[in-house]
């Protein structure tokens, strides 16, 4: 029954059939949203709003992203954000996807086409090479794992620069493409649109050892220098072009702020969790029902814990079988692709990075297992002579295939649902991993968004739990304390979030927000110049800057109108509003004065003698400053900022 696909016209009517299905799939994908890094370098990266200087994307890695610690060299990435920001005419997620989804449809051919190259080379004719080459091809185009790359438009690096790798590799295989180098264009612009681009140079390498000198292994004592030397001359273009462009990007044209490193754990802490990881990744190629958007795995120590070793022993067994096939011409396919799912894997393995797993990162090495498994199960069938006079079975495993690729199709459609809005993929988050902060915080954003603010508190106190010192939680507290009029405790979490960032705008553009409801907007514009100043290409804190711009008062102007207010009707809250601007101002005297003020309404007001310690302690009246400071604890002793002003007072006292 499966002469049928032996036609290469048959082959070609079922690649088109493939491509339809792989459609109709991902048909319910293109109305999702932007989610994560879409963020800042998309929705909030003002870089990509003119297509008119798309050439600075190639000489200014700051354009990628609004975020300073984010910034990378991809300019294939801001252009094709770009490009899809001009024909959408502004933020519209469904032109980013019709993009993506193109080119992940023109990877799909190139699959079918790589595939069958290398099963025809390590078994030149066989009838069967056709039938294995299209079940790859399809079981890549709807496998569930791809469906976290294709929905996350940021992840386009992945799929954009995995069909780049691919592509350099056919341009190679192509006799025009290897004699005029045309294969080193793809993998230029695979680098440009994410680092890994230059791992094509080592699978270029594998392919030259196991498929074109592939008598370098099965005969290593004849001409083992000629061979050697051969295969260095073929890799040497696509190994010192690639070498130098990462290298000149990363450390040249890539800002010096840009941070993804965690500091956190040692490197090798980092390796051997790997391990684990990748025992996850293969869970999830085989059956992919632990995908989330945002895994919640830790470190895990010691590093010879059972899930380490247990990880590391399934590596060495791949390890062996990988060196055993590669012995064998007919078996080279397995070797390849499992040598292609370890190089795919190097960059996130011993690059020590703040995301211990994330599962779009399965993208790029997947390829390797789509090439290997097909063919393992092909050489299988064949020892046993499975298909041979035995029409039963051979309907049996029609019916296996039929059924993995009918699962993983209704998966996709599955996990583009999870993936249509923010309620429904951070449900999931935190449904599969519970101990993700950020998941739960993004969960509660949901919540808090349709004005369900205890349960959004909720969540936020229990993320805050996982995660004490993540600033964007604080960001989201402070709003939600101030959406529940609870102002003071709504500053603390904005003057959090403010001490535990440096480089992000998002802490003074929020607080800005804020200040703006207070119609505080002299101390919001300052907070927005400083955002601006963080990062130029912040779109949302230019726009708040110039709507509040004929609304801004001097500072004198903002006091005056304070006092009219207490003159009407005073209270502590415009009094400690009082004390805080003339802090501002810099006139620390009449700050204290506007808190003694408070005290003679509230005595036991514990903001006001935090706003009396600091002030003493600028006028270096270090005593008095200690003294306010520990009355403040007394009255509420997990006054934080306090006990903070309360050490800045101690350390100078003589």
């Amino acid at each position: 029954m499966f002469t049928i696909f032996t036609s290469k016209k048959n082959e070609i009517k079922v690649l088109i059939a493939i491509l339809a299905i792989t459609f109709v799939v991902y048909l319910n994908h293109f109305d999702n949203p932007f989610f994560f890094d879409d963020t800042h370098t998309i929705s909030e990266n003002e870089s990509i709003r003119n297509l008119s200087n798309w050439t600075s994307f190639f000489t200014n890695a700051d354009t990628f992203s609004s975020l300073p610690a984010n910034r990378a060299y991809r300019p294939m990435i801001t252009l094709m954000n770009a490009i899809d920001y001009s024909f959408a005419g502004g933020l519209n997620s469904r032109y980013y996807h019709y993009h993506i989804f193109f080119w992940f449809l023109v990877l799909i051919v190139l699959i079918y086409l790589i595939t069958r190259h290398l099963y025809n080379i390590a078994l030149p004719k066989h009838k069967y090479i056709g039938i294995t080459s299209l079940f790859a091809t399809a079981w890549f185009a709807l496998h569930t794992a791809n469906a976290e790359t294709i929905n996350y438009i940021c992840a386009r690096s992945d799929s954009f620069s995995t069909l780049c790798i691919v592509a350099s590799l056919l341009l190679y295989i192509h006799p025009i493409g290897k004699k005029w180098h045309l294969y080193l264009i793809t993998m230029i612009i695979g680098i440009w649109t994410k680092q890994t681009g230059v791992m094509f140079f080592p699978i270029l390498f594998i392919y030259i050892l196991l498929f074109e000198e592939h008598s370098l292994i099965s005969d290593f004592k004849k001409d083992t220098k000629e061979k050697i030397l051969r295969i260095i001359k073929r890799v040497a273009p696509a190994a010192i072009i690639a070498s130098f462009l990462f290298l000149f990007n990363q450390y040249y044209l890539t800002p010096i702020s840009t941070d993804s490193t965690n500091f956190s754990v040692t490197r090798f802490e980092y390796f051997s969790t790997q391990w684990y990881v990748i025992m996850h990744y293969l869970g999830n190629f085989i059956l992919p029902v632990n995908l989330s958007a945002d895994p919640d795995i830790t470190i895990i120590k010691p590093w010879y814990s059972l899930k380490t070793l247990s990880g590391l022993i399934i590596i060495l067994g791949m390890i062996f079988i990988m060196i055993k096939t590669a012995l064998k011409k007919d078996q080279r396919p397995i070797s390849f692709g499992l040598a292609w799912f370890f190089i795919a894997l190097l960059p996130t393995t011993l690059n020590p990075l703040f995301q211990i797993a994330n599962d779009h990162r399965m993208f790029f090495p997947f390829i390797g297992l789509f090439i290997a498994v097909p063919w393992g199960g092909l050489m299988l069938i064949k020892k046993y002579n499975v298909f041979e006079n035995n029409n039963k079975k051979n309907i049996q495993i029609a019916l296996l295939l039929s059924l993995i690729l009918i699962g993983h199709a209704y998966g996709t459609v599955q996990r583009n649902k999870v993936w249509d809005s923010g309620e429904s993929l951070w449900f999931d988050v935190v449904t599969k991993s519970p101990k993700n902060g950020r998941g739960l915080m993004n969960y509660g954003l949901t919540h808090m968004a349709k004005g369900n603010y205890e349960i959004a508190l909720d969540y936020f106190n229990r993320a805050i739990e996982l995660t004490p010192n993540y600033y964007t939680l604080h960001i989201n507290l402070a709003i939600l304390y101030g959406g529940t009029n609870n102002h003071l405790k709504a500053i603390e979490h904005f003057e959090s979030a403010l001490h535990l960032n440096s480089s992000s705008p998002a802490p003074e553009y929020y607080y800005a927000r804020y200040l703006v409801k207070q119609e505080e907007f002299q101390k919001a514009s300052i907070y927005l110049n400083q955002a601006i100043a963080k990062s130029p290409n912040h779109t949302k804190s230019k726009e708040l800057l110039t709507q509040i711009s004929g609304n801004i008062k001097t500072p004198q102007e903002e006091v005056e109108i304070l006092l009219n207010k207490i003159n009407e009707s005073s209270s502590p809250e415009l009094y400690l509003e009082l004390s805080i601007k003339y802090y501002e101002m810099k006139e620390y005297k009449m700050s204290i004065t506007a808190c003694k003020e408070i005290l003679k309404i509230d005595p036991r007001n514990a903001d006001a003698y935090n706003n009396m310690c600091v002030a003493y302690n600028q006028l270096k009246q270090w005593e008095l400053g200690a003294e306010a400071c520990r009355k403040a604890i007394t009255i509420n002793p997990d006054f934080q900022l306090a006990k903070n002003n309360l050490k800045w007072a101690t350390d100078n006292i003589q």
